[in-house]
């Protein structure tokens, strides 16, 4: 099993992002990671999530290092990659990312807000990227198997799990095994199966850095 982060290889300055985030009212609490929210809906998000970011690697990339919000912010065509690995029930927030050529266009003030100007040229954005949100949650977590620094997870005091939280890490697959990506509601990030990770590297996606879990 894997955690999945973007791979910033690429960024050799600090505080550099693949894509910044114009930010909206309220965009702290919108994480798009809990299964039983819709954001949009509920919590009165934008339709489309708007970026400021850079066109050349978000056109070679798959995974998108973003700020301030570490969002699951992965292509379309990962999208397709994962469906066809197996089934999971998730939701697609529409994005846009402008070229940092015009930031200024696009977004004023502080804190900095979009801006009522339209970008129409298509060279100017991409509108390739989706952030992902699991709708399911798969209550698998061992918790006696599982252990923090020695003491099985149910006694140790712990609520949530990080990706170094535990060692190790046991799950339980349900019968009919996993989905390609799933949500443990113990931990706090996503979960990729090794069938979901091997098709995302047959496929040739960038920008993935694999983290196995113990």
């Amino acid at each position: 099993m894997y955690a999945l982060t973007a791979d910033t290889a690429h960024i050799e300055e600090e505080d550099v992002h693949d894509a910044t985030l114009i930010e909206f009212d309220g965009f702290e609490n919108a994480t798009f990671f809990e299964p039983g929210i819709d954001y949009q809906s509920q919590q009165g998000v934008p339709e489309v999530i708007e970026f400021v970011g850079n066109l050349e690697n978000a056109a070679r990339l798959d995974h998108l290092f973003t700020a301030p919000m570490g969002w699951l912010l992965i292509s379309r065509r990962m999208v397709r990659v994962l469906e066809a690995v197996g089934p999971f029930r998730h939701r697609l927030i529409p994005t846009v990312i402008y070229s940092e050529r015009i930031r200024h266009l696009v977004s004023k003030g502080y804190p900095r807000r979009r801006t009522w100007h339209s970008v129409t040229d298509p060279a100017l954005k991409n509108e390739d990227f989706v952030i992902l949100q699991l709708l399911d949650q798969t209550d698998c977590l061992d918790r006696e198997r599982t252990l923090v620094k020695g003491v099985p997870f149910h006694r140790c005091g712990e609520e949530f799990l990080g990706e170094d939280g535990a060692e190790p890490l046991v799950l339980r697959p349900p019968p009919g095994g996993l989905p390609p990506v799933f949500f443990v509601p113990e931990l706090l990030y996503y979960c990729y199966t090794e069938e979901a990770r091997q098709a995302c590297e047959q496929a040739g996606l960038k920008g993935l850095w694999w983290r196995s879990q113990p």
